[in-house]
Order: C-alpha cells, then structure tokens, then sequence
C-alpha cells in the first residue's frame, strides 16, 4: 500500500518562512526576492567564538543554501579543505531527508548553522571534526 498523503505536509510558504526568521531572529535580515528568500544575520556560536556573517538562500521545495559571508573559512593546520562543506563552500548541515520544505527554517537550519559554525572552531583548533555525520564527498552521503 502506498503512503497516505494526508501524511505530506504542505510546505511553508516564503512569507510563512520570512514570518517565522522575524518572529525568533529580529536582527537577521529576511526578504524574499523573487521566488526567493534571501537571509542574512550574524551568528556568535560561543562567547569566545569569532563572529560570522551567514547567507541563506531557499527556494521552495529545494533545501536551503547556507554561505559563510564574512570572515573567510579558514584551514585547519595540516589540512587541505574545509570539512563539511560542498562545492563553493556550501555548509552541509544535515542528512539527505532531514530537512523538509514543511519544516521552519528558524527552527532547524538557523540551530544547525550555529552548530556546524561551533564545530568549525574545533576542528580549526584541533584539526579534527566532532560534529559527527559524513562528508559529502563520502559515497554514503548523498549530495543534495
């Protein structure tokens, strides 16, 4: 038997999307352009942290894009690419499927930014990644 689809979700809208960012992050910048919702805002992953000027970009029903601004990604020492990340610097986030266009980007993506941000200072200390998952150039990890 095939799946019900009164288990789908319609997916957010862009202004349900630019809704939610403003409600939980007043100081980010949310607009749409287009059949696009552009964000940008400043994440502090821990009071010792640098701070770092994100962009996300979403179009429904694709995941969103996430960009580091400002300052540039650095290299750990001894290592020859930034972990966790695709083509263009792209932050990989998150596992193909755990991310859906119903979810709110305010609740899931902006977290996971903050996170990955946290476990690239550790790995730019220490050279090695502790936020777990797989690279997206692993064959296990499906690129999105």
């Amino acid at each position: 038997m095939g799946r019900s689809s009164y288990l789908r979700q319609k997916p957010l809208t862009l202004i349900q999307q630019r809704y939610f960012l403003a409600a939980r992050f007043p100081e980010f910048l949310a607009q749409i352009l287009g059949n696009r919702l552009r964000c940008v805002g400043e994440f502090q992953p821990s009071a010792i942290s640098d701070r770092y000027t994100v962009e996300l970009l979403y179009e429904i029903p694709r995941h969103p894009k996430v960009h580091v601004l400002r300052p540039k990604l650095r290299l750990a020492s001894g290592c020859h690419r930034l972990p966790h990340v695709f083509k263009g610097n792209q932050l990989c986030l998150y596992l193909e499927g755990q991310w859906r266009p119903d979810m709110r980007i305010s609740d899931y993506i902006i977290p996971w930014i903050s996170a990955w941000l946290r476990f690239y200072e550790v790995w730019l200390a220490t050279g090695f990644w502790e936020g777990g998952g797989t690279h997206p150039d692993w064959p296990q990890h499906k690129s999105a």
